[in-house]
């Protein structure tokens, strides 16, 4: 994982807040054909829900080593926040919703079928 800084000023408030980008990567590119990366924008100025938690990248792993039992399931991640497990078991096959706070425009509510 790389993480890169940036600043942004919000219409919202004058103060400064810190996002990062953070990359995570899966599977070898030179190993297999189904490797993939999912980049993801950090935000540091919420309370909780809008940066990858280190459990959702072992939770990520974890559905990417097993991704041949996620393959046409059905998965609900609520309170995704930033997602990176759904979208890991999205990417391998699985019917994926994704629930969060909606009343948090920067929160994905969304669905995919594979």
């Amino acid at each position: 994982m790389e993480a890169a800084d940036a600043e942004e000023l919000t219409a919202e408030s004058p103060v400064r807040h810190m996002s990062t980008v953070s990359r995570h990567h899966f599977g070898n590119s030179r190993e297999t054909t189904d490797a993939f990366s999912i980049t993801i924008i950090e935000s540091m100025k919420e309370d909780y829900g809008l940066f990858v938690w280190p459990c959702s990248i072992v939770l990520a792993e974890y559905v990417w080593q097993q991704r041949s039992r996620f393959s046409g399931e059905n998965v609900v991640e609520i309170g995704a926040g930033t997602s990176l497990p759904g979208l890991v078991a999205a990417k391998v096959g699985a019917n994926v919703t994704l629930t969060d706070d909606m009343n948090r425009l920067e929160v994905v509510i969304a669905s995919n079928s594979g």
